[in-house]
């Protein structure tokens, strides 16, 4: 079966030669690839003013011609970031390794032995033209895609909560909040947000879908959707939960799932109750005690079945005290599975790994941790990272 070949009927050659027989000679050759639009100089510096005037796709370069030659006019061109992807092929009538090393060495694509022979030529320059169209196809999509995950990651962004929001429901709420979010390539698929439920109730949710990149963030895209769907006003975390997890079971393909924490932290009663659907565990910090010690610091249980796998899973309540000057530390797995030659973090090291940076930063811990995290850490990330910091203030 024949391989289709590409059309070179818009493709534009440049023939720099001082032999009028010559060049007219290789534009009937070249002719027969089908191409019509051909230009002509009769030195290098012609050709130097021809390529910025008729923007070839292809320049045939006669090496020896007076004025400038063709091994300057390449090195010129080379120099110049606008032609250093032009191709060039080299015309000469020596056939000597060292002629060959002078044009290639010249920054020459190939070249052809002169006396021309048809066949040859014809398929050396389709070969270079087919070649650059390709590139430059390849290019265009590129670029296209980089516009289009570009866009597509400021959409995602735009569902985090901005600083702004931050500081209005720090502000509403007598809270410290600090948030850090990085996707290990252009798109993720981490997702954290926060919802008032009235003056003195906010809900807290993470999610971490499996993978990440566009299939990930696709799935953001779903849940941001179903959250404006499922009202969190009277409802127990583990009732919304299952919930979600339903209406994620319905939306997303076979095999992929996410793991989540929903909790609702109550100011009245000082309370934070939540359920999870195989995060990592969160801390828990509360207040130092009447002798002057540090604070409390522990790991939360976190279990339950990830969302979206089963219509029958069931999801537990579970409730802790927050008081003032507590706080509650949520992160994505990234943050204990992503090391470098030290290895990963680890969950159980998490409590001190918050200790430490408490000791560096009181006010603002987050700052601290994601500096210890990425003096550990290879980079890219092979995982999405997000962190939270939600404190009482005292």
């Amino acid at each position: 079966m024949a391989v289709p070949t590409l059309s070179l009927s818009d493709c534009r050659v440049l023939i720099v030669d001082d032999n009028e027989f010559n060049r007219k000679s290789l534009a009937l050759v070249i002719r027969r690839a089908g191409i019509t639009d051909i230009a002509f100089a009769e030195n290098g510096r012609e050709g130097l003013a021809a390529v910025d005037r008729f923007r070839p796709d292809l320049v045939l370069l006669d090496v020896d011609m007076p004025v400038m030659t063709g091994l300057e006019m390449c090195e010129a061109l080379r120099r110049n970031a606008t032609h250093e992807q032009l191709p060039v092929l080299f015309q000469t009538a020596l056939d000597s390794d060292e002629e060959q090393v002078r044009c290639f060495e010249a920054g020459g694509n190939d070249f052809i032995s002169k006396p021309i022979r048809p066949g040859e030529c014809v398929a050396r320059v389709r070969h270079q033209l087919e070649k650059r169209k390709l590139f430059t196809d390849l290019a265009t999509f590129r670029e296209r895609v980089e516009r289009e995950l570009t866009h597509a990651r400021a959409m995602q962004m735009s569902l985090l909560p901005e600083n702004r929001r931050l500081a209005e429901v720090a502000d509403r709420y007598g809270l410290t909040l600090d948030a850090h979010f990085e996707t290990s390539s252009e798109l993720g698929g981490d997702f954290w947000g926060l919802y008032p439920l009235g003056d003195r109730r906010l809900g807290l949710l993470m999610v971490d879908f499996a993978g990440h990149g566009i299939t990930a963030a696709i799935n953001t895209f779903r849940l941001h959707t179903l959250i404006d769907r499922l009202p969190m006003q009277h409802m127990a975390p583990s009732q919304w939960l299952m919930q979600l997890n339903a209406a994620l079971k319905d939306v997303l393909p076979t095999g992929q799932f996410a793991t989540a924490f929903f909790g609702i932290l109550d100011l009245a009663t000082d309370t934070l109750t939540f359920a999870a659907a195989g995060s990592p565990n969160p801390v828990l910090g509360t207040p130092a005690g009447t002798r002057g010690d540090g604070p409390r610091i522990r790991l939360l249980d976190s279990a339950g079945l990830v969302l979206g796998v089963s219509h029958r899973a069931q999801y537990v309540d579970r409730s802790h005290r927050l008081p003032r000057g507590g706080f509650l530390f949520l992160y994505s797995d990234a943050l204990i599975e992503c090391g470098g030659e030290a290895g990963p973090l680890g969950q159980d090291a998490v409590p001190d790994f918050v200790s430490d940076a408490l000791a560096r930063d009181r006010h603002h811990p987050l700052r601290p941790m994601m500096d210890a995290f990425y003096t550990r850490a290879s980079l890219p990330l092979r995982d999405d990272l997000t962190a939270v910091w939600v404190a009482r203030r005292a």
